[in-house]
């Protein structure tokens, strides 16, 4: 803002900027950034590649344009394109936005979607209203906000959150939870040093004088663009009240790391325990293994003597079914052979009885010679017979 409360303009020339290039027809530039209304900078409208280069007073978050045009005897700017640039010379300018204005002889304000921190802008004008021999344009006006503002406002805006933040996470530091032998918890409260009291005692002096420059700076922005001094002063006391600051956390580093590092011991110790438990175990479990592996081999052996056993088993029924065959065999053929000795017994019965009547009756017919010959005969007949019978 400027004394009286009017926005800064940052194409001002009284501030600063200035013309650096333009289109070789175009006449009287640098008129569009001085506040005269009688002067404008004039192109031929029927000139191709119309465009003006304007450098900044200063780096600037650019967020809106302002043009006018006040020549009534010429023709008006249409569309536009606005690009932007840190460096100059550049041949990477960035498109900040093409914008169409009205045809009107008054001030228009054009705002950017996307604001770019710029320090070198380039307008190219691309179209016009009316078939005036000229075009003319009067005023051409930068606003947004420098390096320094916006750091101021973003040291306003968030100084009391970050004050009231960090207090609280002073005042309500929680106890550190320690896990033992896995299931007992125990809490530890925060021991607080005279030193880091009289740390803390410093800061929030700091602090207070910090909040006391930054409310005089919020009184005094409306009605002016903000002193150097100023600045200085509120940059010098937000470094101490950061040295401060790291002080503090500094103490507070310390205390927490003695007690992670007692944590650490303590899990170190767990830790040991669980790898003696651990080393057991591992133990156990190849003594595990060497047990399965002694029973595989059993089981191995078994089901070699069983498929031993099952062999034996076969060739026993296949000698058992032999050893039957061969007893029906011999059950035949002693059924036979009581078959055959009753046959021989038969017939020997019967020949003797036929040998005794032969004799019988050769001793009462007075044949006995030729009966006995008969009865040796016969006799041998049955000897022959007897004899074929057997050799059956």
């Amino acid at each position: 803002m400027e004394p009286g409360g009017k926005e800064y303009n940052y194409a001002a020339a009284s501030k600063g900027a200035k013309v650096l290039s333009s289109n070789k027809e175009s006449k009287g530039a640098t008129s569009i950034l001085s506040p005269d209304n009688d002067k404008y900078l004039m192109n031929p409208c029927s000139t191709e590649d119309k465009f003006v280069v304007i450098e900044l007073s200063e780096e600037t978050l650019v967020n809106t344009i302002k043009i006018a045009n006040f020549e009534h005897y010429s023709s008006n700017l249409k569309e536009f394109e606005i690009l932007g640039t840190l460096v100059y010379p550049s041949d990477a300018w960035v498109h900040l936005g093409n914008f169409t204005a009205l045809n009107m002889k008054n001030e228009q304000n054009f705002t950017l979607v996307d604001p770019q921190w710029v320090r070198y802008l380039k307008v190219n004008f691309l179209s016009h209203y009316g078939s005036e021999f000229y075009c003319t344009l009067s005023l051409l006006e930068v606003y947004g906000v420098d390096a320094v503002e916006r750091m101021l406002e973003d040291l306003i805006s968030i100084q009391d959150e970050n004050i009231v933040r960090l207090t609280q996470e002073r005042d309500s530091e929680k106890p550190v939870q320690v896990i033992e032998d896995g299931s007992k918890q125990k809490e530890k409260e925060q021991e607080t040093s005279p030193e880091s009291g009289v740390v803390k005692a410093e800061v929030s002096t700091e602090r207070k004088k910090l909040m006391d420059t930054v409310g005089e700076l919020k009184h005094h922005q409306p009605g002016s663009r903000m002193p150097g001094d100023t600045v200085l002063n509120i940059l010098m006391q937000k470094i101490m009240s950061l040295d401060l600051s790291l002080s503090v956390l500094e103490s507070y580093l310390e205390e927490l790391s003695l007690r992670y590092m007692n944590i650490f011991k303590e899990m170190d110790v767990e830790a040991i325990k669980r790898e003696k438990e651990v080393g057991e175990m591992s133990l156990e479990l190849d003594e595990m293994k060497e047990r399965e592996e002694k029973m595989k081999r059993e089981a191995m052996e078994m089901r070699e003597w069983r498929r031993k056993v099952e062999t034996e088993l076969e060739k026993g029924e296949n000698e058992k079914e032999k050893v039957m065959e061969k007893l029906e065999e011999v059950l035949e053929k002693m059924e036979w052979m009581e078959k055959k000795g009753v046959v021989v017994f038969t017939i020997c019965v019967g020949f003797g009885a036929m040998a005794i009547v032969a004799v019988i009756l050769g001793k009462l017919i007075g044949l006995a010679e030729k009966q006995a010959d008969l009865a040796w005969l016969l006799l041998l007949i049955s000897s022959i017979f007897v004899m074929f019978v057997l050799s059956l």
